[in-house]
């Protein structure tokens, strides 16, 4: 495996919150998962009401990112703040996006790379998130 290439390891954290909220100060370990298992840790995930999948390089736990955020319900649109969606994985990171913004950002993705002289990609937005 060269350096390009880590191995991740996938944490699931739930929320301790049982009541609406819009912060969550405390979050619960549930469970890791090593690379290849990324989909179990999203299943996992969505076995609670609130929870988050960070991902970190083996060997690195200090170089946590956020890789899928799960509320049920789902969350209002980082784009157009009216509508609710799920967490998409997008190139701006996971990013809750109701079905239109969603649509609207993969159709906008699609004409930029075809600009830049590439063939077009067909959908980029990882919607296996987006369960």
């Amino acid at each position: 495996m060269s350096d390009a290439d880590p191995t991740w390891v996938y944490t699931v954290l739930a929320c301790e919150q049982t009541d609406p909220h819009d912060t969550c100060p405390e979050w619960r370990w549930t469970s890791e998962h090593p690379d290849g298992a990324a989909e179990e840790a999203l299943e996992r995930a969505r076995a609670f009401d609130h929870s988050r999948v960070l991902r970190h390089p083996e060997g690195y736990a200090m170089h946590k990112s956020l890789a899928y955020e799960h509320r049920t319900g789902g969350v209002p649109c980082a784009a157009c703040t009216y509508g609710r969606g799920p967490c998409a994985d997008t190139p701006a990171g996971p990013l809750f996006l109701c079905p239109r913004c969603l649509d609207v950002l993969d159709r906008e993705l699609r004409h930029a790379l075809i600009a830049l002289g590439l063939p077009d990609p067909g959908k980029q937005i990882t919607r296996t998130m987006a369960r």
